[in-house]
């Protein structure tokens, strides 16, 4: 039986250098698309990633065995996105002081289709109508599939308050996109 990364964890030691880096990079792919949703631009997104990668082998030590190590780094990675977010906000207002471009989004990178660019680029417009609690909980469970168990202690709530901000961002997202938008989790 072959175990995926997804669900992969590590023995009761804490993983070498080397361990880290297969496991970090067979969840790279993954943690780029998250960030991209969060940040919307190719070298942000880029610099989350490799932040990522830097504290969490900083953080080695304080992982538990016990835990799935997918889990584990989308947490540093969720913290350092939001820390990236209200960063590029912080200059977004400081260079737009009037407000004139607000809520205007630049510079996506180039995704492989037109479809998928434009299927991005609509769930990320979208995703800013939402609460930063309720994106992350929408991004986490609808687009990279974690559980909701594992979801809660990231964003410091309950089971059910994640399952809930979940649910209320998906609604809020129906009313955003059109009919016919392929959402991660269905309509």
């Amino acid at each position: 039986m072959t175990r995926s990364v997804y669900s992969h964890r590590v023995n009761a030691d804490l993983p070498t250098r080397d361990q880290y880096e297969e496991l970090f990079a067979a969840q790279r792919e993954k943690l780029r698309r998250m960030a991209y949703l969060f940040l919307h631009e190719e070298s942000a997104v880029e610099d989350a990633v490799q932040e990522t990668f830097t504290r969490g082998l900083a953080k080695l030590h304080t992982f538990r065995a016990e835990s799935r190590f997918d889990v584990w780094v989308y947490s540093i990675a969720l913290n350092v996105c939001r820390q990236a977010y209200r960063k590029a906000r912080i200059e977004q207002k400081l260079a737009d002081p009037g407000g004139k471009n607000a809520g205007r989004r630049v510079g996506r990178g180039p995704l492989t289709s037109l479809l998928r660019r434009e299927q991005a680029s609509r769930l990320a417009i979208a995703l800013g109508f939402l609460t930063d609690l309720q994106r992350e909980a929408f991004v986490l469970h609808y687009v990279e599939d974690l559980p909701y168990e594992a979801i809660a202690p990231m964003l410091g709530v309950s089971v059910v308050a994640a399952r809930g901000l979940a649910h209320r961002a998906k609604g809020v997202l129906r009313t955003k996109l059109p009919a016919n938008f392929a959402m991660p989790g269905g309509r």
